[in-house]
């Protein structure tokens, strides 16, 4: 490993790595910038072409390109040291090659199954209805590509037969979730999509046909059809899985949400949607908001809300807890109190408050949802989330509210709601304020 270490800083000259973060001034032999670590008038960041590291004498912080990295995109060590052997070109020896390898296909294979459904979304079956439905939704042309929106059109084989057609095997499709198996005997080969009633790109790389059909292929079909297409990438921006909302007009019997199963590089639980563009700016604002769908992160994003991400589930995880805390510990979330979502919400804020984050609580008007509010008035939706409550205190009003404090009942169990939040808490001068009140 320690090898691996210095071929990677042999390869890479600090003041580029450094440089492609903040903008650098020549200072003699050395380079000097304003710290991204801090805020500060006067440069007090600098980096030695000599010694290649780094040391900020505001905030004392300092290191190698690996302790730079790490610090500017929340990364854990291994993390950063992968990011760095990618750029140096450098093959990490301790890795295991074969299973490395696996996966990099498979993240090759969801980046280009992202770029066909753009494809079909700009140049496609997709193009008018779609980026209509897009648009009348709040969303802008740069929002829509930013967030590599796209389209799974109609048909049960494009992207399988698309992928085929690349040169991937069916084992290797499969692995992505991309795919849904089926029996054989259970489908005719007249189901095999027609080339010529499925819109082709003008991208050779994304068009679709099936010269190359393969038999076995008729075990399986595409798991989205008909649907708008959400990526889902990890914190290094690299696509793992998707969720794919229902189209307008499309079949409403079916679920209105899809998403990618577990999977060899995605796991649910240790995803935040949106984090990969977000934890810049959460580091930057020292907080980070927490919404409830995907539509809501894009929307808040675009209204300038740029710190914004969505778990993948009902509730967060510790997994999410741990990516969060690597950019803050203030976290700014909208409380769920109807029954479906009340549950969720307080394993959500119990999980926080045993990480010891700092919680705070969005109330947004009745009837509306952070997509809603972002594309009706994103003022104001900027100036609720800057009117966040305390979470704690926000959760003990509503108990008081859905409970009568005046009879026997009543009483038991606020308490009881009251003090298993509390047993949650970390802090002991937090919790023993909040007794007092009790």
């Amino acid at each position: 490993m320690n090898s691996d270490i210095e071929e990677i800083k042999s390869r890479l000259n600090a003041a580029d790595v450094i440089g492609e973060y903040i903008r650098l001034e020549k200072a003699g032999a050395n380079y000097k910038a304003h710290c991204p670590f801090h805020n500060e008038k006067t440069p007090s960041f600098m980096v030695s072409a000599e010694k290649q590291i780094w040391h900020c004498f505001g905030c004392q912080k300092g290191g190698d390109i690996f302790a730079f990295v790490m610090e500017m995109e929340g990364l854990e060590f291994k993390e950063a040291l992968k990011l760095l052997a990618d750029k140096a070109g450098v093959p990490l020896r301790r890795f295991d090659a074969q299973a490395e390898g696996k996966k990099n296909r498979t993240l090759e294979i969801l980046e280009l199954a992202t770029k066909f459904y753009e494809t079909q979304l700009w140049q496609g079956a997709g193009k008018i209805k779609i980026i209509n439905y897009l648009k009348e939704r709040g969303l802008k042309e740069e929002t829509i590509r930013q967030f590599r929106l796209g389209y799974a059109p109609l048909g049960w084989r494009n992207i399988l037969q698309f992928l085929l057609n690349r040169g991937y095997s069916i084992e290797e499709i499969k692995k992505t979730g991309l795919l849904v198996e089926k029996q054989a005997a259970q489908i005719s080969k007249s189901q095999i999509p027609n080339p010529k009633q499925i819109p082709n790109s003008n991208d050779q790389n994304t068009n679709l046909n099936t010269t190359n059909y393969q038999p076995q292929a008729t075990s399986y079909y595409d798991r989205f059809r008909d649907r708008i297409i959400f990526p889902i990438a990890d914190i290094m921006g690299k696509v793992v899985g998707f969720s794919a909302r229902v189209a307008p007009g499309g079949d409403e019997s079916q679920a209105k949400y899809v998403n990618t199963p577990e999977s060899e590089v995605y796991h649910k639980s240790k995803v935040l949607y949106g984090a990969d563009k977000a934890k810049g700016e959460i580091k930057s604002q020292d907080f980070v908001l927490l919404v409830e769908g995907n539509m809501d992160v894009i929307a808040a994003a675009q209204a300038g809300i740029k710190n914004t991400v969505a778990v993948s589930g009902t509730a967060l995880t510790a997994e999410q807890v741990n990516i969060i805390k690597r950019y803050t510990n203030n976290l700014r979330m909208f409380f769920d109190m109807d029954k479906a979502g009340e549950e969720a919400t307080k394993k959500s804020l119990k999980l926080c408050f045993e990480r010891d984050l700092n919680v705070k609580v969005v109330e947004l008007p009745e009837g509306k949802d952070a997509a809603e509010l972002a594309r009706s008035n994103p003022t104001l939706l900027k100036e609720t989330v800057e009117k966040a409550a305390d979470a704690l205190e926000y959760f003990f009003q509503k108990v008081f509210l859905k409970e009568n404090p005046k009879e026997v009942e009543g009483k038991k169990k606020i308490a009881a709601e009251i003090l298993d939040m509390l047993s949650h808490v970390s802090s002991e001068i937090a919790k023993g304020h909040w007794l007092k009140k009790l």
